[in-house]
């Protein structure tokens, strides 16, 4: 059997996938179209060739702009639908999805709306297409306001969505430490969910020394620039604190020059927790079969390690005992 195929047959848990990054330019110009937003483009073609960044600043700003085409609960429905049965045809059994409530309440979306939209997508993600989710709400570091409290107050009160099991930081590191932030993720910790703040992507080791001492992360999103830092590699594989690690992401984004000089080869060999994963799967033209394979073709992460990298992500998710059992079990 083919590395391909192998790869293709293995079931998945993915940790690092943001809805928004999800939208693919087919569903971005069908919501597009719906909500009578220009995009700039007429076509799938014409919108991926927008899909160029010379920096994460590059990034952040289409990214904001692709926002636009989400307005009704519907559209976060189709949104979260259309993720669901991607990953279910890659065999994602579960995934943890980040979404960012406050980059839609500054654009005037009504919340209830959005819950209701997010609520209703992860419903058909499990009975029409098999897979669970997982809500992950993120605070953007340079739009919230630290003692606003915004997200921290959606996701610990009563009107939260269905199936949050974190918190999350993202956005602009520089600027924007993660101890601005020890307030809301303090509230979100004692109501019992996670954090899982991103950190170490376009700033060092000290974001994720910070993330890990302020936040009390329980992973750490990208964290590659950890390895300049031999100190906080050995804390990293002592502790188990996982990495989740997104190749293609980090090439395009320039947190790294290419994929053969990607650290991915060098965090395992550390003793580093490492799950591989997309994190905007839509704007970097991949999928988490792709991630594998590339991890497969150049960094020589053989099929029996890249088992142990999705049990990995299993052990490391917030998914219930029994669930995480059941998927265990199908690892063979």
């Amino acid at each position: 059997m083919s590395s391909a195929a192998e790869i293709a047959q293995l079931p998945k848990v993915e940790l690092h996938l943001h809805l928004e990054g999800s939208l693919r330019p087919a569903t971005m110009l069908d919501l597009a179209e719906r909500n009578r937003v220009d995009l700039g483009a007429t076509s799938a073609e014409e919108l991926t060739a927008q899909y160029t960044f010379e920096s994460f600043d590059d990034f952040l700003h289409l990214f904001l702009q692709g926002l636009t085409v989400l307005q009704t609960a519907d559209d976060f429905a189709l949104a979260t639908a259309a993720l669901a049965e991607e990953l279910a045809g890659q065999n994602v059994r579960y995934a943890e999805v980040t979404t960012t409530p406050f980059n839609h309440h500054r654009r005037g979306i009504d919340m209830a709306a959005y819950v209701e939209g997010l609520n209703e997508g992860r419903r058909r993600a499990r009975w029409d297409h098999g897979v669970e989710l997982g809500w992950i709400c993120d605070i953007p570091r340079e739009l919230e306001p630290p003692e606003l409290g915004f997200t921290a107050d959606l996701i610990t009160g009563p009107d939260a969505p269905d199936g949050v099991v974190a918190i999350g930081l993202g956005g602009a590191e520089i600027g924007f430490p993660a101890e601005l932030f020890e307030a809301s993720f303090g509230r979100a910790i004692d109501s019992g969910l996670g954090s899982v703040p991103h950190a170490g992507e376009t700033v060092g080791p000290e974001s994720v020394w910070g993330a890990i001492r302020a936040l009390h992360a329980n992973r750490i999103g990208h964290g590659v620039r950890s390895m300049e830092d031999p100190a906080l590699v050995d804390f990293l594989a002592e502790t188990g604190i996982p990495l989740e690690v997104s190749v293609t992401s980090n090439v395009l984004l320039r947190v790294v020059p290419s994929v053969e000089e990607h650290p991915l080869r060098r965090l395992l060999d550390a003793g580093v927790t490492v799950t591989l994963n997309t994190d905007d799967p839509a704007y970097f033209s991949t999928d988490l079969n792709s991630e594998l394979q590339l991890a497969y073709d150049v960094h020589g992460v053989t099929i029996d390690e890249l088992k142990q990298l999705q049990r990995n992500a299993l052990e490391a998710s917030f998914a219930p005992d029994l669930f995480k059992r059941t998927v265990a079990a199908d690892f063979g």
